[in-house]
């Protein structure tokens, strides 16, 4: 019996189950956060290019503020990633350690048999030579049967060698695997190093921004009183629209919904599929305020209750239409600038403190079509006021738009 078949089914084991098999597991994992990583790193080049508009204006603002708390965020969400990262290299390095460390050991017992079988065969050839052990033979039999026997132990030899270089070669290419992943390890800690210093720094200019803003009170809680007036004049204009059209059909009026034709049925349906994937109404930014009643960043025990959401990006940013539909209406409101209102069937999107208008009542949109462009104010900060509708009701835009 061959001595591979010896020693080496608990090394086939780990080479062919563990090796490949692991690794594959592990690399899903990694290849999920690099993807994740790679969309951080853009998150905080856009946050990064919104902050520094502000900070030309050299002035404490809430957008500036909302700007460092994304920065923060992104930053966290990227150091957790690099630390599942290296958890995961540590655990293939754990693995790669005892493959080698198994291979080794198989190195050692197949160098140590090989050196027996040499000597043995040393041994024999003292006192007799192949031939005369072949020659020597008391039958025909016998001599076919040593023949055949001295074949097959000149095989073993050589398979013995062979055996001892196929896994001296596996473990060279272990040895550098894990050379590898420790190169790689070290080069992530030293990211996550960098990241760490860089939430530091953003921690303690998060901390001076609000100190400079509480400073500030009575000037945040009239800016606080003034949109929320201009948000319940604009919610009360959008809502009168929607009313009206409502109201085309008075049999349908008392059930607060839409009369559509087929194609507007066919149109809604189509709008109601694609909840969690519609683009973004601006190609970058984030969401400075969430929808519904949110506690203000500022001031403690005051909170704010948004219809929708607030998306700040950058100055001159194109604003777009989420999905096929007509503008219903186009109106101003003191506070939010020019607002587009968009009609997708039952639905209806919202986009507000528009600095310019692109389209006219009752045109036809399709997807990403440009509306207009975002308004930004004396601080340099830009947002665009965001809302959903179905019918007479507002849902959370942000659970319809994709995940960034």
């Amino acid at each position: 019996m061959s001595v591979i078949r010896r020693i080496f089914p608990s090394l086939l084991l780990s080479i062919i189950l563990l090796a490949p098999l692991s690794p594959t597991f592990a690399q899903k994992s990694r290849k999920q956060l690099e993807k994740e990583k790679k969309e951080n790193l853009q998150k905080i080049r856009d946050a990064e290019k919104i902050l520094g508009q502000t900070e030309r204006k050299r002035a404490n603002s809430l957008g500036r503020l909302n700007a460092i708390n994304e920065q923060i965020r992104v930053r966290k969400d990227l150091i957790r990633a690099f630390k599942e990262e290296i958890a995961i290299l540590d655990s293939e390095i754990e693995e790669t350690n005892s493959i080698i460390n198994s291979l080794d050991e198989d190195v050692r017992k197949l160098k140590k048999e090989y050196a027996q079988m040499v000597y043995a065969t040393y041994k024999a050839n003292q006192g007799y030579s192949k031939l005369t052990f072949v020659f020597s033979s008391h039958s025909f039999s016998q001599f076919l049967m040593r023949l055949e026997y001295m074949e097959q132990y000149g095989k073993e030899r050589q398979n013995q060698a062979k055996e001892i270089e196929l896994i001296t070669d596996v473990l060279q290419d272990q040895i550098a695997n894990i050379e590898s992943k420790k190169t790689e390890k070290n080069s992530l800690l030293g990211d996550q190093l960098k990241e760490n210093n860089n939430l530091a720094g953003l921690r303690n200019e998060q901390r001076n921004t609000i100190g400079a803003l509480q400073n500030k009170e009575k000037e945040l809680r009239d800016e606080v009183a003034s949109i929320k007036k201009a948000n319940e004049k604009l919610e009360e204009m959008i809502s009168a629209v929607i009313k009206a059209e409502i109201a085309k059909n008075a049999k349908r009026t008392a059930n607060n919904r839409i009369t559509m034709t087929p194609e507007a049925a066919a149109l809604s349906a189509s709008f109601a599929k694609n909840h969690a994937r519609l683009p973004w109404p601006v190609e970058s930014g984030f969401i400075s305020q969430k929808f519904g009643e949110q506690p203000h960043p500022v001031l403690k025990r005051l909170k704010v209750n948004n219809k929708g959401v607030i998306i700040q990006t950058n100055a001159q940013e194109d604003v777009r239409a989420v999905f096929d539909g007509k503008v219903s209406a186009i109106v101003n409101v003191p506070g939010k600038n020019n607002a587009v209102l968009v009609k997708h069937g039952e639905y209806f999107t919202l986009y507000a403190n528009l600095k310019e208008v692109n389209v006219t009542k009752g045109q036809d949109l399709s997807t990403k079509q440009v509306i207009g462009k975002v308004y930004t104010n004396r601080d340099g900060v830009s947002e665009l006021h965001f809302e959903l509708w179905k019918n007479t009701k507002t849902l959370n835009p942000q659970s319809w738009l994709y995940r960034k």
